[in-house]
């Protein structure tokens, strides 16, 4: 059966998110937008979610989960009283995980399986799925973002990771967990600086116009201008997995929000033909 990447999308990961109860009122919108995309997935029926965080973050290769199952509990290193062991308890999918890293390694660039029985999330692959697919029913794949993987790299990634799901005839989602903006500061209400707000929308805008080519171009020095998470390499990632050969409509779900001064929105791109 032939595969597609039905969507793909970038979600916030505010670890203020991550016990619902506990969420300041400033946190809710970003809650609220989570659940709004997470209705649209839903409706697309897929059966494989491929999460790229920027808190699982590799130095040299890039790290595939390869498990028949995850289960554990996600304690937010940087924030233990925020997800002191939220417990996760989802499918994997260890066919498509070590299909993508041969592909990864094929093109010449070093990647691993991530095969350990003792691995435990970080909060960025909880916190959007806990969101997105609360039932924790669809099969997950989560991969790590690699720090010596420049843009040009992400983008390639993102390119093996659509055709691997084409390949493998999954029907797939690809969620970048990542913020736009990251220049942080330690008021966990305040807003990002208003010249970075604007960069975020702008590009937001070109993504969901479907000016994906315009995006690719401008990321660079978007990314330089407002200090993207983890410089964009998410982002890239995201970008990479749609297929220029395509038209792409996108849609931002509920508020742009902030979470000590980053800029977070949901995000997603579906493709028209």
């Amino acid at each position: 059966m032939a595969g597609q990447l039905i969507c793909s999308a970038i979600s916030p990961h505010s670890p203020r998110m991550g016990i619902e109860a506990n969420a300041p009122d400033f946190i809710r919108p970003m809650i609220a937008s989570s659940r709004e995309l997470s209705a649209a997935l839903l409706a697309m029926k897929p059966d494989l979610i491929v999460v790229n965080s920027t808190h699982w973050i590799t130095t040299f290769p890039w790290y595939v989960t390869c498990h028949d199952h995850h289960r554990g509990h996600c304690v937010a290193d940087e924030a233990p009283d925020m997800i002191p062991g939220q417990l996760y308890d989802r499918p994997g999918d260890p066919q498509f995980g070590r299909a993508l890293v041969d592909a990864i390694k094929a093109a010449g660039i070093i990647a691993g399986r991530n095969e350990s029985p003792h691995y435990h999330w970080d909060y960025g692959s909880y916190v959007p799925l806990h969101y997105l697919d609360p039932g924790q029913t669809i099969p997950v794949v989560t991969m790590g973002t690699c720090l010596m993987a420049n843009l040009d790299e992400c983008l390639k990634v993102g390119a093996i990771i659509r055709t691997v799901v084409e390949k493998m005839g999954r029907r797939a989602v690809f969620v970048g967990s990542s913020a736009f903006s990251h220049l942080l500061t330690r008021t966990p209400s305040d807003w990002p600086l208003p010249h970075n707000r604007a960069k975020d929308e702008k590009f937001i805008a070109l993504l969901c116009d479907g000016k994906i080519a315009e995006a690719k171009d401008w990321l660079p020095a978007y990314c330089d201008e407002v200090e993207a998470e983890m410089h964009g390499r998410v982002i890239a990632t995201m970008l990479g997995t749609l297929d220029p050969a395509r038209s792409y409509r996108g849609r931002q779900y509920g508020a742009y929000a902030q979470s000590s001064a980053s800029g977070n929105a949901n995000v997603a791109l579906v493709p028209v033909n």
